[in-house]
């Protein structure tokens, strides 16, 4: 007996989550979520901005002082080091915070919109207070239509394509932030050898003149490149998970299960907990391509359930 094809089986009688997630996430609550979690992530970046700024300026002039002043080489480099240091350690634990509140915001707005329960042991409920306060600081628009129009597809599917659109463009934009930075330490490490070799410094006196006013440079540099490696891991893994459970659908083994996806939510819940900064220049270069590839993308899973009787 010949099986049947998959255009040929029957259609799946599930439907879309009701309300539409592409009518749930336009309400006024709902885009008031997202003003307070892009609010709330501005000031994360802007943190992280002054913070990087000090530490690199800061390490500078830490340099310059100990090459001016001979004498005081060692003093003038373990003190700008310890200082930054602390600046750096300090600012990055108040980074982590404010990225964690966005995170918990963008989780009320996911787990609102695709009607899933919320996991408090992840996190916290944000409280009315912090997002009503946000919100009220966010200045600008597009928050309308923050997810692509999944309508036609049955429930759960329309979440997973809604939850892989979050890991769309996360991959290759913290692939090429790292390689940034990369070029950037190798640039750095390329000025204190030349700096060291033309000034004729002995070993002692390019340890305390020139590297140790530059350790928590290079501590920033370090943690930047390393938690935008992490990022590329983890999204990477994650959007692996989601295909796997995307063709098991497709393939007729099933729809998943809400747990399941509650599961992806999770993971996403964690990426944007400890999710690498990326400056807003270097996001706006890519940010059109980026678009238009998760458009396609999103089109793309949507034609492919359309053709399996799931949309």
């Amino acid at each position: 007996m010949t099986g049947k094809s998959p255009r040929d089986r029957p259609r799946n009688n599930s439907r879309p989550t009701n309300p539409f997630i592409s009518e749930a996430q336009n309400t006024e609550r709902s885009v008031r979520l997202l003003a307070a979690q892009r609010r709330l992530y501005q000031d994360a970046k802007l943190i992280h901005n002054i913070r990087l700024t000090i530490v690199l300026t800061a390490g500078a002039i830490g340099v310059s002082l100990a090459l001016y002043f001979p004498a005081a080489r060692a003093h003038i480099g373990f003190t700008s080091a310890a200082i930054l240091l602390l600046i750096s350690v300090l600012g990055s634990a108040r980074e982590k915070r404010k990225s964690k509140e966005a995170a918990s915001v963008q989780e009320e707005f996911d787990t609102s919109v695709f009607q899933l329960p919320w996991n408090s042991v992840l996190s916290d409920r944000p409280t009315n207070a912090l997002v009503v306060e946000a919100a009220h600081r966010h200045k600008g628009g597009g928050l309308e239509n923050w997810y692509g129009n999944t309508s036609t597809l049955v429930r759960p599917l329309d979440i997973l394509v809604c939850q892989r659109s979050n890991l769309a463009w996360g991959v290759s934009s913290h692939r090429r932030w790292a390689a940034v930075i990369m070029s950037a330490m190798i640039t750095w490490i390329a000025a204190i050898v030349l700096v060291c070799y033309f000034l004729q410094l002995s070993f002692a006196s390019s340890m305390f003149a020139v590297v140790t006013p530059l350790v928590p440079t290079f501590r920033e540099y370090i943690e930047m490149w390393r938690s935008n490696a992490e990022s590329v891991q983890v999204k990477e893994k994650t959007e692996s998970k989601i295909s796997e459970i995307w063709e098991s659908a497709l393939e007729g083994r099933g729809l998943p299960s809400i747990k399941k996806c509650r599961e992806i939510q999770d993971r996403l819940c964690l990426i944007r907990q400890t999710n690498a900064i990326i400056p807003d220049w270097f996001y706006w270069i890519f940010r059109k391509k980026a678009e238009k590839v998760m458009r396609v993308s999103s089109n793309d899973y949507v034609d492919q359930a359309r053709t399996r009787g799931l949309a």
